[in-house]
């Protein structure tokens, strides 16, 4: 099949489900350029469509931050570079109107991507535990969670035009240390923020 029918298609219909979460087949296809019969022999249902949509999702936010999780970096670098690239290229993929949370039932390629993304998540905040940014007491489990709805409520904030694209990043950091970090990283941050607004 061709890759590049099939990536038109991915593109489409993100745009078209950013627009209407319920858009049908017959719609994305007309998007798409391309005819019914040629979206099913790429896709042959929606619920495989929106699958698709998700690991391709997950593969270009992974693919922006993995090179920085496995940078030499101090962790409190890592952490705003991270938030800074992948909100607004999260928002700009309508993320949040098809990557939803995943549960226990969904494809496991879709988990794969969103655990990856966890494990490096928990990694960077025991990194950040071991640098003295993040209070020692708080629970790893507990920090992992507030980041990743952090970064979900901030996607979905920009997505609805609620909050600018460049102001989310700097909420959801100062959110993050404001609650966790230790005085010197919040210190730090505050100083990072004002140099980069």
């Amino acid at each position: 099949m061709n890759h590049a029918t099939r990536e038109r298609i991915i593109t489409r219909a993100i745009a078209c489900i950013a627009q209407n979460a319920n858009t049908g087949m017959d719609e994305i296809a007309k998007s798409a350029g391309i005819g019914r019969a040629t979206l099913f022999r790429h896709f042959k249902s929606r619920a495989e469509l929106l699958v698709a949509i998700k690991i391709s999702a997950g593969e270009k936010l992974e693919a922006v931050v993995s090179p920085v999780f496995h940078s030499d970096l101090p962790a409190r670098e890592k952490l705003v570079r991270i938030v800074t690239q992948l909100i607004p290229l999260g928002a700009s993929l309508n993320v949040s109107a098809y990557f939803i949370y995943p549960v226990k039932e969904e494809d496991p390629r879709v988990m794969a991507s969103y655990q990856r993304c966890m494990e490096q998540t928990r990694q960077l905040c025991l990194d950040l535990k071991a640098e003295g940014d993040l209070n020692p007491d708080l629970p790893l489990t507990w920090l992992v969670a507030t980041m990743d709805t952090l970064i979900f409520a901030a996607w979905t904030k920009v997505e609805s035009g609620d909050i600018a694209p460049k102001q989310a990043p700097w909420l959801v950091l100062n959110t993050f240390l404001a609650g966790h970090g230790t005085p010197g990283a919040l210190n730090w941050f505050n100083k990072q923020k004002d140099a980069h607004q």
